[in-house]
């Protein structure tokens, strides 16, 4: 190919992928309610305070505590289309098309990245960014509103900006890559792995002053939200700082009660929850036997496409490493994490496949080296199909609106029963909360206290009574709905007036088997 042909085709490769992803993300679209999965729900109620001029709040909870648990640029953005169309849900037609659209932009950025600044053959990055962007947990994300997309397409870019300060120098480059991660950092918490990355790999190219100023750039963005987000975190009652409250001091309540070997714990299950999804994603069907080893194959790919990177990038590999750091450790299933970057990884594994053909093609390699590469490139090739063919089976089959459905299925006759029985000013005690307050207008409150532990331990059936009768407090409900066994013992010992303030009184019971009470508050 002529340097016309390479030219073209590293144009039209991030193109193609992006139209790829965008006309799959489109396709598998289905318009389920607002908050369907808790996240999406709260995102969409603090964009409408904020398009309603009431500030960054959360205004579904009693006394509209400051909303210091996400930080605000997604719902910022989402806020600028409110204004453009406020009337809910009708707007909703308009706001379902963003994270598909941000997640093709993501899918071709991070293509023409690996063509640029990892020197991928733009074929291969073309295919992989495509094949992880349309990964089917990747679409459940993109089906939506969440900050994901936009997360990754604001990291591409601080990407883009960090390698050219380090190429080239010059305070304008580091100060846009800082902005940039700083912005990144103020859509999704994990973008605070840029924090070390950029500078360090700033200094690693000789850059120092541009490290500083990189820092600077970041720390501009990522500070004043972190100072307003603990300086107003004592709005929230107590019961209501594990789902509402800052990320870091939930985090560090359980390290002080468990110790160092919480953290130890996390790893392992994340590490071990790892290793399945990488097991079932690139090898959905067959193969059971030998998974175990291609999972470990498939690892080695990605472990020379990283040694690949570094040589071209140590802004990316080291962002990589930090951001993997976060995922590692955090209580929470690691899964959602490595979604929200998987078209980032296409690129590692891309990078690692090349290398192991250019071992497996040199005539001067010996036989026992070419044959080992050729295995990892083979590897390499059935995940790839693998992955293809998880996502293609799941679209045709609807996979990929599973979840939204069950859960709309379950909050439906909780939306319906409390617009039909209660009055505007009642608050509700319930799951699901976000989507029953943009449903119905009432206030309310969650109905599970949550801790960083219970990700180990698994949440209880049965939570302790004190901790919903502090959660029935904190938002002065006047109902309460529960689902079938979830807290039934619970509500079953707040019926006796001996259980003291407050009492439940069964007063419904809804389709699909919810139990709704009065809230009686007992002197």
């Amino acid at each position: 190919m002529n340097a016309e042909g390479v030219r073209r085709t590293a144009f039209l490769a991030p193109v193609a992928a992006g139209l790829a992803v965008l006309a799959v993300a489109v396709s598998v679209q289905a318009a389920h309610p607002a908050g369907v999965f808790w996240d999406d729900g709260v995102y969409l109620i603090t964009a409408r305070a904020l398009a309603s001029g009431e500030g960054y709040r959360f205004v579904h909870l009693m006394g509209a505590p400051a909303a210091v648990h996400y930080p605000p640029g997604w719902p910022l953005l989402l806020a600028g289309l409110w204004k453009l169309w406020p009337g809910f849900p009708a707007n909703m037609a308009l706001l379902r098309w963003v994270p598909p659209v941000l997640a093709a932009t993501a899918a071709a950025l991070a293509c023409a990245y690996g063509i640029r600044c990892l020197r991928l053959d733009p074929r291969w990055a073309a295919v992989a960014t495509t094949v992880f962007a349309v990964t089917l947990p990747v679409l459940v994300l993109d089906g939506v509103l969440f900050a994901e997309p936009l997360f990754l397409v604001i990291s591409v870019l601080a990407l883009f900006a960090a390698d050219r300060a380090a190429r080239d120098g010059g305070a304008r480059a580091a100060m846009l890559a800082g902005a940039l991660a700083g912005a990144a950092a103020l859509v999704r918490s994990t973008g605070l792995a840029f924090v070390p990355a950029i500078p360090l790999a700033l200094v690693l190219a000789r850059r120092r002053r541009e490290a500083l100023l990189a820092l600077a750039a970041m720390l501009a963005f990522v500070l004043p939200w972190q100072a307003w987000s603990a300086a107003h975190a004592a709005e929230l009652a107590p019961p209501l700082r594990g789902a509402y409250g800052p990320y870091l001091p939930w985090l560090l309540d359980a390290v002080r009660e468990r110790g160092a070997q919480f953290l130890a714990d996390v790893a392992r299950q994340n590490v071990t929850a790892l290793r399945r999804t990488l097991a079932i994603v690139f090898f959905p069907v067959g193969l059971r036997t030998v998974r175990p080893l291609l999972v470990v194959l498939v690892a080695t790919v990605f472990a020379l496409g990283f040694h690949k990177a570094w040589l071209r990038s140590q802004a990316f590999c080291l962002a990589a490493a930090a951001y993997a750091l976060i995922v590692v450790f955090w209580p929470y299933a690691p899964d959602r994490f490595a979604w929200a970057v998987w078209p980032l990884a296409a690129l590692v594994l891309a990078a690692g496949a090349s290398e192991t053909l250019a071992f497996a093609r040199h005539a001067a390699s010996p036989p026992m080296v070419r044959a080992a590469a050729a295995s990892l490139a083979a590897a390499a090739a059935i995940a790839v199909a693998g992955a293809a063919f998880y996502s293609a089976r799941g679209i045709s089959r609807g996979w990929a609106n599973v979840a939204q459905g069950a859960n709309a299925a379950q909050l439906r006759p909780v939306v319906d029963w409390v617009n039909a029985h209660t009055a505007p000013g009642d608050v509700v005690a319930t799951e699901g909360e976000p989507l029953v307050y943009l449903y119905t207008g009432r206030p309310v409150v969650p109905v599970h206290v949550l801790t960083a532990d219970e990700y180990l331990a698994g949440t209880s059936l049965r939570q302790p009574v004190a901790s919903l009768r502090a959660l029935l407090h904190a938002g002065h409900a006047a109902w309460a709905v529960f689902y079938p066994g979830a807290f039934e013992a619970d509500a079953a010992d707040l019926t006796s007036p001996a259980a003291g303030s407050p009492r439940l009184v069964p007063v419904d019971t809804l389709p699909g088997g919810a139990v709704a009470f009065r809230v009686e508050w007992v002197p």
